[in-house]
Formats: structure tokens, sequence, C-alpha cells
């Protein structure tokens, strides 16, 4: 039996997203192996993809 490790909030976000949103918005390509960057800013959290295609930016913020 798996036990998966407790993580935080933010890092189960990230990990959705890296599951989940592949696909450049700008150019289509799908980043099968595409890791989001996370940064906090005061009350905002900042998920960040770079598509190794065409360097565009996807980015979902979170504020609380």
């Amino acid at each position: 039996m798996a036990v998966e490790q407790s993580r935080s909030p933010f890092d189960k976000l990230r990990k959705h997203y890296e599951r989940t949103e592949r696909r450049c918005p700008k150019c289509g390509f799908v980043d099968e192996e595409g890791e989001w960057r996370v940064t906090a800013r005061g009350g905002e959290v900042h998920y960040q993809h770079i598509c190794p295609r065409c360097d565009a930016i996807d980015t979902r913020v979170l504020r609380y």
C-alpha cells in the first residue's frame, strides 16, 4: 500500500497543474514533462509554466 506524503495545499495545486495543464494556450504544444514554478508575493501565489516551444508564459494567480 502506497502512502502519500503530506504536502501543502499549494504544492498539491502545483502537482494538479502539472498533471492537467500541459497544453500551451498560445501555440498548442503539449509539454508532457513540464513543471510549474510557484512564487508567493504578498497575498498572492503565482503558478507559472514556460512553454519550451514558443516561450509563452502561462500564469495562474491564487489570491488569499
